[in-house]
């Protein structure tokens, strides 16, 4: 990734961010302003190299904060607001990418598959420098944990309406990045019946993604309370005002507590809300397709998304939480608690996760702990028999 340069002239025009923006919708607004292609702006500010054709999702981790800010005028917390590394003390994931390089094996639960966005956000507030370029393509959008918009109450949207074959994750910040003629609210992809693989100059499908019908597009569902209330809590744990020590918790837990329901399906699916049930069998039926099951992946549909994440939530604040999760393990149970699938997933996250969870899981997995980095494994004494429990003295009879 090329970075700015002190001989990097500053631009002489700019934008200020707009509220939860992320770089790529930044970078889309700017170069519409400035009638650039978004690759052309990208090398014009050092982001990309003077050779380079596409603009890769890396950069909400890896940018050059205080370079950018220079060349576009923003202080270095408005150009550090733009990614995702705000959050790498609250979202595990983030923070594992950012130890890793960049050829690392990816983390399912970094990115969506597919970008997902709100039209109502897409579409202008009003105001003057919206009417000119268009909303915010928002950075929580990016994460797999997001499924609604809570300013307007509806499912956000992955897809485009046109026929769009997709058959593979999109990996780009921005796809289509020499394309000069777009609005930034325009569908990127490129046009129905054109293959990626062709080149740069296959025309853009650009569609007006902000001015979609949000409720039939949505196949007429809206998100129930429980799921606005998970989305709320979501959001929230990502913000100042949760510890973030907390939030890796809450996160590590709703992770592990997914992949249980989906290795114990259909048991458990009452705390599926009922319009997701459809969308979250969907997903599961899409885990079991290949020949190696994958219960740690996150849907791609906003919809199932909400409904495994509100489920778990749910059975995660349930008053007899350790007896849940042993009829969830022992409903898939083939041998020992370490060939269980979940145990895997749970076992790889379980030193993020809360005491509740831990202690609630170790009697259905028979969890260990090392004593070092390098050390035996001894059984868990995180559940609620402590020494002090031990009476002191004993009558005799």
């Amino acid at each position: 990734m090329a970075e700015p340069t002190a001989h990097t002239r500053p631009l002489t025009r700019s934008l200020d961010p707009l509220p939860g923006e992320s770089l790529g919708g930044y970078l889309l607004r700017l170069s519409h302003r400035l009638r650039l292609s978004p690759i052309q702006l990208a090398r014009r500010i050092g982001t990309a190299a003077p050779s380079a054709t596409r603009l890769g999702r890396r950069l909400l981790l890896d940018l050059d904060v205080d370079g950018f800010a220079r060349v576009t005028h923003l202080s270095s917390d408005e150009a550090r607001s733009l990614t995702l590394v705000p959050w790498q003390h609250r979202y595990p994931p983030i923070a594992r990418a950012l130890r890793r390089p960049v050829s690392g094996s990816r983390d399912d639960w970094l990115f969506n598959d597919l970008p997902r966005y709100c039209p109502q956000c897409l579409a202008s507030d009003g105001s003057p420098i919206q009417q000119d370029h268009g909303g915010s393509w928002r950075k929580f959008w990016h994460l797999p944990i997001a499924f609604v918009c809570p300013d307007h109450r509806v499912f956000l949207q992955h897809r485009c309406p046109q026929p769009h074959e997709l058959t593979r994750a999109i990996t780009d910040l921005i796809t289509q990045t020499a394309d000069t003629t777009l609005q930034p609210a325009q569908c990127r992809l490129p046009a129905v019946g054109q293959s990626r693989s062709q080149g740069r100059t296959v025309p853009s499908c650009g569609v007006r993604l902000d001015q979609l019908d949000q409720f039939e597009h949505g196949g007429g569902l809206r998100p129930d309370p429980p799921m606005l209330n998970t989305q709320l809590r979501i959001l929230n744990h990502l913000g100042p005002g949760c510890p973030p020590g907390d939030a890796v918790s809450y996160f590590s837990d709703l992770r592990v507590l997914v992949a249980l329901l989906c290795v114990s399906w259909p048991l458990g699916q009452e705390l599926i809300p009922p319009g997701a049930r459809d969308a979250v069998a969907a997903h599961i039926r899409v885990l079991g397709a290949g020949q190696r099951q994958a219960h740690d992946q996150p849907p791609r549909d906003p919809t199932a998304t909400a409904g495994t994440l509100t489920a778990a939530a749910s059975l995660r604040e349930a008053p007899h939480l350790r007896d849940l999760l042993n009829q969830h393990t022992q409903a898939v149970r083939n041998g020992p608690p370490s060939r269980i699938p979940w145990t895997y997933v749970f076992e790889r996250h379980s030193s993020n996760c809360s005491a509740l969870v831990r202690q609630a899981a170790a009697p259905s997995v028979r969890s260990y702990r090392r004593t070092g980095p390098r050390g035996t494994r001894i059984p868990d004494r995180t559940g609620s028999y402590r020494p002090e429990h031990i009476p002191a003295f004993l009558e005799e009879r």
